[in-house]
């Protein structure tokens, strides 16, 4: 079998429904579809297995419930471990994939490729719940310019091209899950998923890949789309947690990073996020009154990624130390 699709849920069966339904639409043959369901209740589990149920390629796991699921990482371990692809596509339940060519093409790329390939990127569009698309760079699309043929002659996007750690990480972005394709035995050497991660794993997964890969290709079409999570709702991961135990996630990932990464590249990006991580922190900690937590992170910051705006509001920060208590924002 050439590709498994990956598709973790729990406990929103309407929104699993449209994911689901974009990966059973795709015009490819040799594929399966394998669902997580991470321990819904007994209703939602029922509509997932109901909408399972009605597709030949499509296979149910079921793992049972806890208070806060088994998380998204290890869903997608289990889910690699019973898999019979070659490749692992992944899915988010609450994205969808808007071509139905996604995997017709990227098996075209990678049989056409010279080399074995570890890992294969595409793109998408982020919109938010009013359905405003997210302008600017969010992903690797600033990569797609590079790599698009627009001469008259041969018009639209070119063929998938190999690119090298530090092409990548020059985009300033990573590979959403969504756009990413990875050969199943690499998966597995590379030990899957961060299990201890539950936000930003897919960022921590990307970065450990390209220290990792031999091959990387990357294809400048768009392929699907992500939905920005409500702020409202509470059924998302990256809406549950707060700021600053999103920022402590993304730290973990980081320093992670700069610990074990084999390529200077990817632990120079790691050094560079880890040095905007500090300061996002030092300025929620400001806002909230904890100045010298702010004040320690700040300084972190500095030696990471400093410059001189960042040096003065250290230095602010420093002199807040010592004022009455109060509420205050970064300049």
């Amino acid at each position: 079998m050439f590709f498994s699709v990956i598709l973790p849920t729990r406990d929103r069966p309407q929104l699993f429904a449209a994911a689901f339904q974009s990966a059973c639409r795709q015009d490819f043959d040799d594929f399966e579809i394998l669902v997580v369901d991470d321990g819904s209740t007994p209703e939602a589990a029922a509509q997932i297995r109901a909408l399972v149920d009605k597709h030949p390629r499509a296979y149910l796991l079921r793992q049972p419930r806890r208070p806060q699921g088994h998380g998204q990482s290890y869903s997608m371990n289990t889910a690699a471990l019973e898999a019979a692809g070659d490749y692992l596509a992944f899915l988010d339940d609450d994205d969808e994939w808007t071509d139905p060519s996604h995997l017709t093409q990227a098996a075209e790329d990678l049989q056409r490729a010279e080399r074995q390939v570890d890992a294969y990127y595409t793109n998408q569009a982020a919109f938010y719940s009013d359905g405003r698309r997210k302008p600017g760079r969010v992903w690797l699309e600033d990569l797609i310019p590079r790599y698009t043929d627009t001469s008259p002659e041969e018009p639209g996007p070119a063929r998938a091209a190999f690119l090298t750690p530090e092409e990548l990480l020059c985009s300033g972005g990573f590979a959403h899950l969504n756009c990413s394709i990875l050969r199943r035995p690499f998966y597995l050497k590379l030990g899957g998923m961060d299990e201890g991660i539950r936000y930003e794993c897919d960022r921590d997964l990307y970065l450990r890949t390209l220290d990792q890969a031999e091959h990387l290709l990357y294809s400048p079409r768009w392929i699907a789309r992500h939905n920005i999570p409500d702020p409202k709702r509470a059924d998302n991961m990256s809406t549950v947690i707060s700021a600053l135990q999103k920022a402590q996630y993304q730290m973990i990932v980081y320093q992670k990073g700069l610990m074990t990464a084999q390529r200077p590249s990817v632990r120079e990006a790691c050094r560079l996020g880890l040095g905007y991580v500090y300061k996002h922190a030092a300025e929620l900690l400001h806002t909230t009154g904890q100045r010298q937590q702010a004040y320690r992170y700040a300084c972190q910051g500095l030696a990471l990624h400093g410059n001189l705006r960042w040096a003065a509001y250290t230095a602010y920060l420093a002199a807040c130390r010592i004022l009455p208590t109060q509420t205050t924002t970064s300049p």
